[in-house]
């Protein structure tokens, strides 16, 4: 059986208490940067200023000096540290926005952790109309509906909207559906289609191959058995 709880990866990390975006702590780090680079630059200039009064020249150019240097470092590392975050933010993402690529259910899956799975459901449903290719709530509403409230006709139609709908993950939604029929519904007649069709779509691929020893599988097993009702 599936594992109902979600995998989560790096990009799946949840949202920041106080609803922090990775744009303020790239902020954060350019503020502490820079007051570190202001110090070591005042340093470095003390020093020039020292150097330059000892040589003779005029005496504002030695006061100026700290405050130029603490400026130029500050200014090169932010060049640096900017240029670094930037780079940084193209290759991870690389659409431009500071909100993850996979969306966040975080409210649905709260509502499920607490045993509300009707009110998880409308949740997932929501999702879905927002954005009909992320997989992850149909399987959601797909698993409820199989695992908590003993729907499995429901949790049926929503595994085949996934392998139908969603842009990835239909290759488990078309499994799960197979194993629904077969053990949850005690109907392996039904898996037989879905089977063929996986069968000779991934040819060639482990799914391709797991779906045909399934569908051998199951035509042993209904060999000689009534027709299902």
């Amino acid at each position: 059986m599936a594992e109902d709880r979600p995998r989560r990866t790096f990009s799946e990390a949840p949202p920041r208490p106080g609803g922090l975006r990775d744009v303020d702590t790239v902020d954060r780090a350019m503020l502490a940067w820079s007051l570190i680079a202001g110090a070591l630059g005042l340093i470095m200039g003390g020093f020039l200023g020292l150097l330059v009064a000892h040589e003779g020249w005029p005496a504002w150019i030695a006061v100026l000096c700290p405050f130029a240097g603490a400026a130029g470092v500050v200014g090169l590392v932010r060049l640096v540290v900017g240029g670094g975050t930037t780079a940084a933010g193209t290759v991870y993402n690389p659409s431009g926005r500071t909100t993850p690529h996979r969306r966040e259910h975080s409210r649905a899956e709260a509502l499920a952790a607490r045993g509300e799975y009707e009110e998880a459901v409308t949740a997932f449903e929501l999702a879905v109309a927002e954005d009909p290719s992320d997989p992850w709530p149909y399987l959601r509403v797909a698993r409820i509906y199989r695992d908590h409230l003993g729907r499995p006709e429901d949790a049926a139609r929503w595994f085949r909207r996934a392998s139908r709908e969603a842009r990835t993950g239909s290759v488990i939604a078309r499994k799960e559906l197979v194993e629904l029929y077969m053990h949850r519904m005690e109907a392996p007649r039904k898996a037989v289609p879905e089977l063929a069709r996986m069968a000779e779509e991934l040819a060639g691929t482990p799914e391709g191959e797991w779906a045909a020893a399934k569908l051998r599988h199951v035509k042993e097993l209904l060999a000689g058995k009534p027709e299902e009702a």
